[in-house]
């Protein structure tokens, strides 16, 4: 990953907790999640919500789910393309 896409990621990750459902807590490590049929990485949650950031087709994204959505995966069963 190149600098731009890290400034890229880093400004939709800070755009997304300002618009967060709730009071943030960040994630560190980011664990792997699975919401509906999509697989990534959790990267905070409110009481309400978990902001996730997966790869499909090759292109980054991110954005906020309802909790009872998210579902919480082993390093085995996860099938998301990788995340630099």
């Amino acid at each position: 990953m190149d600098d731009l896409e890290q400034m890229r990621r880093a400004a939709a990750i800070t755009a997304a907790l300002a618009h967060a459902p709730g009071p943030v807590t960040l994630l560190n490590p980011r664990p792997l999640v699975k919401v509906r049929v999509t697989y990534g990485r959790a990267i905070a949650v409110t009481p309400t919500h978990v902001l996730h950031e997966w790869v499909r087709y090759r292109e980054w994204h991110c954005r906020w789910d309802a909790k009872r959505l998210v579902e919480r995966v082993e390093d085995g069963v996860w099938l998301g393309e990788e995340i630099d």
